[in-house]
């Protein structure tokens, strides 16, 4: 080998060093089931709003083209409403949430194989949707309680143990009680995260954001190699809801709303 060849040897071996290092320094952020695109939407100016308790009026009520929280899923026939009785029904999924692989992370070292969900977004859940590539095995007459997985992993200096933790979930259309959504750990005990009707607003077709700060340690545990794996098991339970819909679920360092408006309880037993 001359002096050129061992020359750039040292150099290929040093740039391949710093990006393993740049890798593993990455800060963990979000890791997120589906995608925060407004419930897959992707022309608004033309949809309405559902007149009921609002009035008329866009759906995508400032107009950037983003169905978003406090704005309002579609009344597609426009018949007053968002109704599962309607022609309101919508499945905006791609093809990675259709078949269970729309899911990302920025700063994980690892998505492992048992995350899952992406399914259950950007889809209307009412009975009379058409049954193609459903997310619930018995099809989509009701109960359809939504179950997302996450499962990753952090390095182990790309996070601290002990930061804060925010669970956050965008849904719409929730006006029939009761919902809860469930949270199980790895190991910590279970949580409920209870969610506030849309009908203390008096409005149809609500886009609500909602989110409960997770303890760190619930979350992750360490792995063989001394890196965190977090591990989280959430189903959405509205049992008799005929008409609702997600656009994702994430675990985040960030609150995804202005005011924590879920109060998280514990399971019995």
């Amino acid at each position: 080998m001359n002096k050129i060849q061992k020359y750039a040897a040292v150099l290929l071996a040093a740039v391949l060093l710093l990006a393993g290092e740049t890798a593993q320094a990455q800060s963990f952020e979000w890791v997120r089931i589906g995608d925060a695109d407004g419930f897959g939407f992707t022309e608004t100016r033309s949809l309405g709003r559902p007149v009921q308790g609002v009035g008329p009026g866009p759906a995508d009520t400032n107009g950037n083209g983003v169905l978003e929280p406090d704005e309002y899923l579609p009344d597609l026939n426009r018949d007053g409403g968002v109704w599962y009785r309607g022609e309101d029904n919508f499945d905006n999924r791609s093809d990675a949430e259709r078949t269970d692989a729309g899911h990302g992370c920025r700063g994980c070292l690892e998505i492992g194989d048992k995350t899952r969900g992406s399914n259950w977004t950007d889809l209307s859940l009412s009975p009379t949707a058409p049954a193609d590539d459903w997310p619930d095995l018995n099809g989509p007459a009701t109960p359809n309680s939504a179950a997302f997985v996450f499962d990753f992993t952090v390095h182990a200096d790309a996070i601290v143990q002990g930061t804060r933790m925010f669970f956050n979930l965008v849904f719409g259309d929730y006006d029939i009680d009761p919902a809860v959504v469930f949270v199980r750990f790895k190991s910590a005990p279970a949580r409920i995260l209870r969610i506030p009707n849309q009908r203390f607003r008096n409005v149809d077709g609500l886009i609500q954001a909602r989110t409960s700060q997770l303890p760190f340690n619930d979350v992750f545990t360490r792995d063989g190699d001394g890196n965190w794996h977090g591990f989280l098991t959430v189903i959405f339970d509205a049992p008799i809801d005929p008409f609702t819909a997600f656009d994702y679920v994430e675990l985040s360092l960030d609150a995804g709303v202005s005011a924590q408006l879920i109060r998280p309880g514990r399971l019995r037993g």
